[in-house]
C-alpha cells in the first residue's frame, strides 16, 4: 500500500484517510466536513494551476 498525502493523492485514486496531521482551525475544519479516520476520499478535479482540487468523500 502506497502512502501520500492528501495533496499528492493522484486523480481519481482512490484514499483511505489514517491520520490528520493538522492541528488547532485547520484540524477541526477537516474533522466537519467528515475527514476522519477510515473516510475514503478521491480527487475529482484540478484547477488548471493545480490549487484548489476538488474531492469526493464517502462514495
Amino acid at each position: 500500500m502506497s502512502k501520500y498525502s492528501l495533496d499528492n493523492l493522484p486523480l481519481y485514486k482512490k484514499g483511505l484517510i489514517i491520520d490528520l496531521k493538522s492541528e488547532d482551525t485547520l484540524r477541526r475544519r477537516m474533522l466537519d466536513l467528515g475527514l476522519v479516520k477510515n473516510t475514503v476520499i478521491q480527487p475529482i478535479f484540478t484547477s488548471p494551476s493545480g490549487d484548489p482540487r476538488a474531492y469526493e468523500v464517502r462514495r
